[in-house]
């Protein structure tokens, strides 16, 4: 857990720290690359380091998707951190529904799509 904390305050000092669009070294996205379409986590890593410059219209502008799911996100490390918290069990059983995980793969797979299609 230690690790897994320490390597997610780093990405947040280098997306906070470099751009994605100026910095060469940063990865670029295979599928885009093979297909000239964008995956539906393509501008991710901008849309990160917008955010976290405070910059949330541009964030959207990146990516949609990735936004809108920072609360579903978040809520899912809350509930892997109330597993150790005997009284979590109520967030822990809504996060971490089947059918909420299904819904969210539905709607990532919908968002690949609708995003070529309409170039947002």
């Amino acid at each position: 857990m230690l690790i897994f904390l320490l390597l997610m305050v780093g990405g947040i000092v280098v997306y906070t720290l470099f751009d994605p669009i100026k910095s060469v070294w940063m990865p670029k996205c295979p599928f885009r690359l093979l297909t000239g379409w964008n995956c539906p986590a393509c501008g991710l890593q901008r849309a990160l380091h917008a955010l976290l410059h405070g910059k949330f219209t541009e964030a959207l502008s990146y990516n949609y998707f990735f936004v809108v799911s920072i609360p579903y996100v978040i809520a899912l490390f809350v509930a892997e951190a109330l597993k150790r918290i005997p009284r979590g069990d109520n967030l822990i059983r809504a996060v971490e529904h089947p059918v909420l995980a299904r819904v969210y793969i539905i709607l990532f797979i919908a968002w690949g799509i609708i995003r070529n299609l309409l170039q947002v």
